[in-house]
């Protein structure tokens, strides 16, 4: 399962296109629904963008790292 972190519309549907064919794919649009998502979904990876609202995908990364259940 990948889950896609990104809040542009264009920019998600994009990465969503090109790799459903081949895995099961989550979304969300920004840094803390993508935390929210990783907690409770527990994807095999994680595409985030960098600059989004609410959380940064820095910020995201670096709790992702901090949390033993991610």
């Amino acid at each position: 399962m990948v889950l896609v972190v990104e809040d542009d519309d264009a920019q998600r549907d994009y990465v969503v296109k090109a790799l459903s064919g081949e895995y099961k794919i989550i979304t969300a649009v920004n840094g803390g629904e993508g935390l929210d998502m990783a907690t409770s979904q527990c994807p095999d990876i994680v595409i985030t963008d960098i600059n989004m609202p609410i959380m940064n995908g820095y910020e995201l990364c670096r709790r992702l790292r901090g949390n033993m259940e991610t």
